[in-house]
């Protein structure tokens, strides 16, 4: 693995400074972004899902906007993370823990039940501010981190079934509380 981290980090230096050169993204403030990245081909279920979202959320409910990737491409989620536009990732397991280690993923114990989710729950780093210091660390603490797609009412009425895939809200969403509507929707 280390011999492949050597390889992607020139490329991954390169990219990130690509996404910091072109500044914010054009997205609708008044939208809520999804990015699935699964190993199989989740494009199939992108209109399906985006309506179903839409009459389980109601009148009230957000622009919901979904990119999916048709094939799995590692630097491509990468970039994704990095870009920061994405409220709401589906991304296989393994993916979610290395990321989560680096704290790329909110704790989302204080809205779903950890007992009814446990392979979502794992060691993944916390950003925490040191008291009377400028800046934040990342601890490692155990949490729920992400919800299996195989769980997820949703997606087992679209008949998507990947045994892989988690849902999992970045640091950076522009909403919490709309992510956590928006998973709550998803397995009720």
């Amino acid at each position: 693995m280390r011999a492949g981290l050597k390889r992607l980090s020139p490329w991954l230096i390169g990219m990130l400074t690509l996404v910091l050169l072109a500044g914010c993204g054009g997205r609708d403030k008044d939208s809520f972004s999804i990015f699935i990245m699964d190993k199989g081909d989740a494009s199939v279920l992108r209109d399906e899902l985006t309506q179903k979202l839409k009459d389980k959320l109601g009148e009230q409910a957000p622009k919901i906007e979904i990119s999916v990737s048709p094939l799995y491409n590692q630097q491509k989620l990468v970039v994704e993370y990095a870009a920061g536009e994405h409220d709401l990732f589906l991304l296989p397991e393994e993916d979610m823990k290395l990321y989560g280690q680096n704290g790329s993923n909110l704790p989302l114990d204080d809205a779903f039940d950890k007992k009814t989710y446990p392979r979502g729950v794992f060691e993944g780093g916390v950003f925490q501010r040191k008291q009377g210091e400028e800046g934040t660390d990342v601890i490692q603490e155990t949490h729920l981190y992400g919800i299996p797609v195989e769980q997820m009412k949703m997606f087992r009425e679209l008949k998507y079934n990947s045994n892989t895939l988690f849902a999992t809200v970045p640091p950076r969403t522009s909403n919490k509380e709309e992510a956590i509507k928006v998973l709550k929707a998803l397995t009720e």
